[in-house]
């Protein structure tokens, strides 16, 4: 998709956007694993497995919200 929606002279830019996106993710994944303990310590184990929980709901209904805009603006990319 990146490669089809971008203008052709920011495709390497958008791939790097890609890519440092994706660092990103796994850098704050990585942050939020680490608290389990301070996580654990405060409250139980359920309630660390519950965050990880809503926020993907969240985050999914979110999306869902958004789908019907982000078609509109690929003007039929397929």
């Amino acid at each position: 998709m990146v490669s089809k929606l971008v203008p052709g002279r920011m495709i390497a830019f958008m791939f790097g956007m890609w890519y440092l996106a994706i660092a990103i993710g796994n850098k704050s994944a990585a942050s939020l694993g680490g608290m389990i303990d301070s996580v654990v310590k405060d409250y139980s184990l359920s309630v660390f497995f519950l965050i990880f929980t809503i926020v993907p709901v969240v985050a999914g209904i979110i999306i869902i919200i958004l789908n019907p805009m982000m078609k509109k603006l690929m003007k039929g990319v397929e």
